[in-house]
């Protein structure tokens, strides 16, 4: 979850200048896919997010519309009425996803949850006579007359209250969020006490319907005479689609109960609004606005309970919504609340909750809070599809004005692989499955390759190619046919597409054309960790399918990834700044010591390659290629922790890589608009930490993995959300952050409440969980002996396409493959030949020579490789 201007790119790093890469982040949008893989246009779309533009002091009128913080204290939404399992795509799932400040609602989607529609809804407290307060916190550098407080309001449900107080009146306001399991809205129990001031409360919404401004006709009707306010927007351009390829029409509605009192759709230009906004004083309301609007309403004057409603109707008739949010509101909200709640109690039956955080009063609320908040980052519509994140990266100066596609609320298979991990390790196995399943079935392309992210249908958003996220769907079909006990012929994809995936990754690897963090191409450690897991579990499923040629040209090519991730990726040499031998990020060539510099993403500074420190590496322990004791390893282990470690007030944290500059300015400003940006600390590192040590053994010291358990759930905040970085020093900020806490970037990512339930269930076990066992077998205790091989194969330029493949071995069979297509070749009394047909450029041909009737964990395998172009 990483990746991203690189969206997450300035954003995981900024393509070229918008918010990129997750983990799931300071990451390239990439859209060219090699080896010739085609990838989608996407009418409307935008490769990059749009230009930030920077903020002044905080203006409660937002001339230019902004989305909002991804400093998220909750989520919610309706997983059914506990009537059924609360699986994803059951009758009365829901379709309405929100996200919580500190003092807001925010990020409201719908029937998607990759769709927003309302940027914000927060409440203003006023006396009519100039004093104005919001509830929202529109500037961190800013002081106000108000105190904010999250509370988790039910321990079996996301259910959230905001609390707010005056510091210098005697008002509160108390404000209770659930998503009504029986209609799409999202539902606002009130309860404001004046102090006796007479003060009037009231709910100010900013919408933002389908995903911009632009477009969006607002209005305040009537209901029986009450007033409503409401929102559509039926404009060309959006870039999320439906079945038919056509841009959503969205209706959006805001009710109250009792009624408004007053209420006005208005324009953010008129003086009217300025007024209201800046000072609390009423002046002649507005029946229509357009664009970049306030949908204002006084829930009442003085001392006020009531229940207010934000509904959502498909089509541009906001009737229906108007509907929708007038039921909504007027339903009791204790009832709606239980039946809330029951959805999730549904869906909770079947989580595991494992004995070290069972019966904890910190551990064990954040293990079920990371369930939850996986599977509410699971769509309704597209069952299986979970988001990396339902926020929008520093969206406080991320323009809203056009459609766009902002933020994290797309799918990366590299973060679905670390929730389907979690889903997996919890018990919800089916949840799971449905991961699978849509990787293979919607985001798999011709040829086998995965794009770097799509929307929830399936389109590409980024095309860039990362070799892990197109390895990452093997070892899941795998644990899927073996772990999982599914047979093949039940899921939602077959063989084929776990050939054309492995074949791709045959073709292609080592080298892949981003890295884990979609910054770099290269050879990186975490990539070929990902692809020899890969083209293991690929080959086992082969072997166990009687796919012998196929299961014995992946092996040798997984083998031959092996033997040369240390030659590729380590340095012997090191630099005044390193002893080698170690690990670094990622290498540009097959030579780890010949001092290449490289400029990093996301304004980084330029370094020789060696002097670039990440903990990649782990994931050859975690992934079974390697042991935990490795030499190399353990050296590289020291060399993180002597430069990308800090210790917070919760414990070790980690930095991406040295030099990452996908995070905040030096004085805390948001990364789009800061200067001097430094990447802060990961939270899933210190997972990640926690699996190796739990591999190596680890039962004292400061990296004990149950002591950094607690040190990833230190990292989370009020509402038990983990984020995707923490503040990393101790020196005050013009922002406010705190050393251990959030960011701006992305709270929660779900990477990062995977690795929370990764972890805890790995300390029950003993063990890593996830670790693909085939893999961990055939490496384990070393390879199996291999048999021998001599082949001659033709030069890497050839003028003529038919080509004959000779060689000897003692193997019982030979399998030929060219760019993956294998087939096995008889041997007769040692020796085999073969005729083979190349095309015209760019040819992967390899020999395989082993027992076909072996399982992958067992076999022996000898290989030959080499690239040959046919110049004719």
């Amino acid at each position: 979850m990483y990746r991203r201007i690189d969206e997450k790119a300035r954003s995981h790093g900024a393509a070229a200048g918008g918010l990129a890469a997750v983990a799931g982040c300071g990451g390239s949008g990439g859209d060219s896919a090699p080896d010739g893989e085609a990838t989608e246009s996407t009418t409307g779309a935008t490769d990059t997010e749009p230009a930030a533009t920077p903020r002044a002091d905080p203006e409660p009128v937002e001339l230019a519309p902004f989305w909002t913080t991804g400093e998220k204290v909750g989520v919610g939404t309706a997983v059914g009425d506990g009537t059924g399992s609360g699986r994803a795509g059951e009758a009365r799932d829901g379709r309405v996803w929100y996200t919580l400040t500190r003092g807001a609602l925010t990020g409201v989607r719908f029937p998607r949850a990759d769709l927003l529609n309302a940027r914000r809804m927060d409440f203003l407290i006023a006396d009519g006579q100039g004093y104005a307060v919001r509830t929202a916190e529109l500037d961190r550098r800013a002081e106000d007359d108000v105190e904010r407080t999250t509370v988790p309001s039910a321990d079996d449900a996301l259910c959230y209250r905001h609390e707010f107080a005056s510091t210098s009146r005697d008002w509160t306001l108390s404000v209770e969020y659930v998503a009504d399991p029986d209609r799409d809205a999202v539902v606002a129990d009130l309860t404001f006490d004046d102090g006796g001031e007479g003060l009037s409360l009231y709910a100010v919404c900013r919408p933002a319907v389908t995903t911009g401004t632009a477009g969006d006709r607002h209005a305040r009707p009537t209901a029986d005479g009450d007033a409503v306010l409401s929102a559509i927007d039926t404009s060309d351009g959006g870039v999320v689609r439906d079945a038919d390829g056509d841009d959503y029409d969205v209706s959006m509605a805001l009710a109250s109960t009792p009624g408004f009192e007053w209420a006005t759709a208005s324009p953010v230009g008129e003086p009217a609004t300025a007024r209201l906004l800046r000072r609390g004083i009423e002046g002649e309301r507005s029946r229509t606005a357009t664009g970049n609007a306030a949908l204002i309403g006084r829930v009442g004057t003085g001392s006020t309970d009531a229940t207010i409603a934000l509904g959502f109707a498909e089509g541009a008739d906001p009737t229906a919504a108007v509907t929708v949010a007038r039921e909504s509101a007027d339903a009791p909200f204790d009832e709606v609340r239980e039946t809330y709640r029951a959805g999730w109690r549904s869906w909770l039956d079947g989580v595991d909750v494992p004995e070290t955080v069972a019966g904890d009063g910190t551990l064990e609320p954040l293990y079920v809070t990371s369930a939850m908040t996986l599977r509410a980052a699971e769509d309704a519509t597209f069952p299986g599809a979970g988001v990396a994140s339902p926020c929008v990266p520093w969206g406080e100066v991320i323009p809203a004005s056009e459609p766009s596609d902002v933020g994290y609320q797309y799918v990366w298979a590299r973060d679905l692989y670390q929730s389907f991990t979690a889903l997996e390790a919890m018990g919800k196995s089916e949840a799971a499955v449905a991961a699978v399943e849509y990787l293979f079935g919607v985001q798999q392309r011709d040829g086998g390759f995965l794009p770097q992210n799509t929307y929830l249908d399936g389109r590409t958003r980024w095309g860039g190619e990362q070799l892990d996220e197109i390895a990452f769907p093997l070892v899941l079909a795998r644990r899927v046919t073996g772990e999982l006990d599914r047979a093949l012929d039940d899921l939602g994809f077959a063989y084929s597409d776990i050939a054309a995936s492995a074949d791709y990754v045959l073709r292609n690897g080592p080298g892949t054309g981003q890295e884990r963090w979609e910054e770099e191409g290269g050879l990186s450690p975490s990539t070929i960790a990902a692809e020899i897991a890969g083209l293991v579990s690929a080959a086992d499923i082969a072997a166990e399918t009687g796919s012998a040629a196929d299961a014995l040209v992946w092996l040798a090519t997984a083998d031959r990834f092996r033997e040369g991730v240390q030659k590729w990726c380590v340095t012997q040499d090191g630099t005044d700044r390193h002893e080698p031998p170690y690990y670094f990020r990622v290498n540009g060539n097959r030579n780890p010591d010949d001092g290449t510099e490289r400029s990093l993403a996301n304004g980084g500074r330029t370094f020789d390659e060696r002097n670039v420190i990440d903990a990649g590496f782990l994931e050859l322990v975690r992934l079974g290629v390697l042991p935990a004791d490795d030499a190399i390893v353990e050296h590289s282990v020291a060399v993180v922790d002597d430069a990308i470690r800090i210790e917070t007030p919760h414990g070790p944290g980690f930095y991406r890589y040295t030099g990452d500059g996908y995070g905040e300015g030096d004085n805390g400003a948001p990364f789009p608009v800061g200067t001097d940006t430094t990447g802060r600390l990961w939270p899933l590192l210190t997972g990640e930490r926690a699996e190796y040590e739990l591999a190596a053994g680890t039962d004292s010291g400061p990296d004990r993995p149950a002591t950094l358990l607690s040190t990833l759930a230190g990292f989370a905040n009020e509402g038990r959300m983990l984020p995707e970085q923490v503040w990393d020093r101790n020196e005050p900020t013009d922002y406010g952050w705190s050393f251990g806490a959030g960011t701006g970037s992305a709270t929660p990512l779900s990477w990062s409440h995977a690795a929370f339930v990764r972890v805890a269930n790995g300390i029950d076990a003993g063990e890593p969980i996830g670790t693909p066992s085939v893999v961990r077998d055939r490496y384990g205790g070393g390879l199996p002996p291999r048999p021998t091989l001599d082949v001659s194969l033709p030069d890497d330029t050839v003028d003529s396409g038919d080509v004959t493949i000779a060689g000897e071995t003692d193997a019982q069979a030979v399998a030929v493959a060219v760019d993956g297509d294998a087939r096995l070749v008889s041997v007769d009394d040692g020796r085999f030949t073969a005729d083979v047909s190349l095309s015209s450029g760019r040819n992967t041909l390899v020999v395989a020579a082993g027992d076909p009737d072996r399982s992958a964990d067992r076999a022996g395998v000898a290989g030959a490789r080499v690239d040959v172009s046919v110049v004719e």
